[in-house]
């Protein structure tokens, strides 16, 4: 499925290589990662983006097409929405779900993963009752964790238990543990909330062994896989988790607002959109969440596109050698650089694109607050043009990178020297 051909309906007049050129059959030529491919994309001048999985990037001819689809629908905005937009939203969820290996009817595109993530956990809510418990761990995504927060209050009756993970994590098996232990204690439990790929520490959790062990003892797993897609192969059909999230702009060059949503079909009746509209009562879900008329659904079906431009670049075996061979040794190198080291992880449970290497010590920098992480990432990008994350955890100050085909070694040379000038000002 995944690194195979998609059709992604790209004319031939928008075929272009790295240099932004097509050839006459309008066949894309795999193209030269590293700094070729900067020509696909729109970056400012002298900007050197590490840090591609906070945002993504929207390759440009995959703006055109966007554009495309802006054009034919104000040129006759009711047949659009009327008589179009259903024809293409049902062939972008085909692409998706072959992409992703789901079945298209068990599946949704929607917004972000934090709609997404809402959506499910305010539909099996009504289900629970006051005492019941969701089991997580520190490092889920702040949103996730603020959603649960406002679930589980005083009126619901409803409770989170938050797993502290070991550190560091020698073996998939202390995870395992770790959770099995917690579900067999306590029979309270009855939702497991938890990431494929963590954002703040790049972590791989073994789902594939997880999740048949949440449904042995009878509850029910919901995989936040925000990082997932264009990381990583997924076969949401046999990973068999009750739901499955994944953004769709942060590493498959989707638009921004693009997120699916993967539901068993036993759970399918009583999920609910967020907001009620015109097909509420249909039995077919994606009526009931996808015919909100004059939602924007443009930068969702641009994803078949998506899909097609990593094809045509090499597909997603090449991308993620490329990406995560280029990641491995920046890692290294920095570690080796700043005399300190890569975030300890076994092999199995380092995400191919994104990594944390700790910063040196530095008696001048004082990160206490979010706010003071916050001013000192603008402060890099102010200096220096450039974006990385810089992140706390365990006590220690650790930098956030992350490779994409774009990047090459040159970029992050530039990170271990702007980094060690800055400690040192």
């Amino acid at each position: 499925m995944n690194g195979h051909a998609v059709n992604g309906g790209l004319s031939n007049g928008q075929q272009h290589d790295a240099a932004g050129q097509h050839n006459n059959n309008g066949v894309h030529a795999v193209c030269k990662f590293g700094k070729p491919m900067l020509a696909e994309f729109c970056f400012r001048e002298k900007l050197v983006n590490c840090n591609h999985g906070a945002w993504g990037a929207v390759p440009r001819r995959i703006m055109k097409e966007q554009q495309r689809l802006n054009e034919q629908r104000e040129q006759d905005p009711e047949s659009f929405y009327r008589y179009v937009i259903d024809d293409i939203f049902d062939d972008t969820i085909r692409t998706v779900a072959t992409f992703v290996g789901a079945k298209p009817e068990n599946l949704l595109l929607l917004e972000s993963a934090t709609v997404a993530m809402n959506t499910v956990l305010k539909s099996i809510t009504p289900k629970l009752s006051p005492g019941d418990k969701f089991l997580t761990d520190s490092h889920n995504f702040p949103a996730v964790r603020e959603t649960l927060q406002y679930i589980c209050n005083e009126e619901s009756g409803l409770e989170t238990i938050t797993l502290e993970p070991p550190f560091p994590i020698e073996s998939e098996d202390q995870i395992i543990k770790l959770f099995t232990d917690a579900l067999d204690a306590d029979k309270s439990i009855k939702v497991v909330v938890i990431d494929h790929i963590t954002s703040c520490s790049g972590i791989k959790f073994p789902l594939e062994r997880l999740i048949p062990e949440c449904h042995k003892r009878g509850r029910l797993i919901i995989i936040d896989g925000a990082h997932a897609p264009g990381q990583l192969h997924l076969n949401l059909e046999s990973l068999g988790a009750d739901y499955y999230i994944g953004n769709l702009h942060k590493w498959l060059f989707t638009p921004r607002g693009t997120a699916l949503l993967f539901t068993q079909p036993k759970h399918q009746s009583t999920l609910q959109p967020l907001v009620i509209s015109y097909y509420q009562r249909s039995p077919k879900l994606r009526d009931r969440f996808t015919l909100m008329v004059t939602r924007d659904y443009n930068p969702i079906m641009c994803a078949r596109f998506a899909i097609k431009f990593l094809n045509d670049i090499g597909g997603l075996d090449a991308v993620i050698e490329h990406n995560s061979t280029l990641l491995n040794w920046a890692a290294d190198m920095l570690a080796e650089a700043w005399g300190t080291r890569v975030f300890p992880l076994p092999p199995t449970m380092r995400a191919p694109m994104m990594r944390l290497v700790q910063l040196p010590p530095s008696d001048k920098l004082k990160l206490d607050t979010y706010e003071d992480v916050r001013q000192f990432n603008k402060k890099i990008f102010d200096t220096a043009t450039l974006h990385v994350f810089i992140a706390s955890l365990h006590g220690c100050l650790w930098v956030r990178i992350s490779s994409q085909v774009y990047n090459s070694k040159e970029d992050y040379y530039y990170v271990r020297d702007v980094i060690r000038q800055m400690l040192l000002e």
